[in-house]
C-alpha cells in the first residue's frame, strides 16, 4: 500500500537536500520533529492473554508507517504483524512475515500505509501486551 504522494515529496526532499548539501547549504528533513509529531499522537492499548490480535485501529495522516512500542510483553520481545481491513471491517490481507519488536523500543511494523486505512495487529504468540500504536 504505497503513498504515491508522498514517496514524490520524500523524493523532491531528498533531492532539494542533495543539491544544498554540494552547494555548502543545511536543510531540515524529516527527523527527531516529524518523529515526535508521530510518537506524538500514540494510542496506548492492551492485548489480552489468549487472544492473537490487537483492536482494530485505523491510520491517521500523523505518519506515513505503522509504528508499534511495546511496554509490556510478558519478555524482552514479540514477534508481530499487521493485518489489513476493508472499510466493511472484513479481512484484506495480513503481512506475509511477522517482525521482531522490543519492548521500550518503537519498531516500524508496516511501511507507506495510506490514511484512513483499518488495520489490527496479529501477534504470534497469544500472551498479553500493553503497548503504544503510532500511524
Amino acid at each position: 500500500m504505497k503513498r504515491s504522494v508522498a514517496t514524490g515529496a520524500k523524493a523532491c526532499v531528498s533531492a532539494v537536500a542533495l543539491l544544498a548539501a554540494s552547494l555548502g547549504l543545511g536543510v531540515a528533513t524529516g527527523g527527531p520533529a516529524s518523529a515526535a509529531t508521530c510518537y506524538g499522537g500514540a494510542v496506548k492499548f492492551t492485548k489480552y492473554i489468549d487472544h492473537s490480535f490487537s483492536e482494530v485501529f485505523t491510520t491517521s495522516s500523523a505518519c506515513q508507517d505503522i509504528n508499534l512500542k511495546m511496554t509490556y510483553g510478558g519478555g524482552t520481545s514479540r514477534e508481530v504483524r499487521v493485518c489489513f481491513y476493508h472499510s466493511n471491517d472484513t479481512l484484506n490481507y495480513c503481512q506475509s512475515s511477522y517482525k521482531v519488536a522490543y519492548v521500550d523500543q518503537w519498531k516500524v511494523i508496516a511501511s507507506d500505509v495510506k490514511d484512513n486505512v483499518k488495520y489490527r495487529y496479529q501477534f504470534k504468540t497469544s500472551g498479553s501486551v500493553t503497548a503504544y500504536t503510532a500511524d
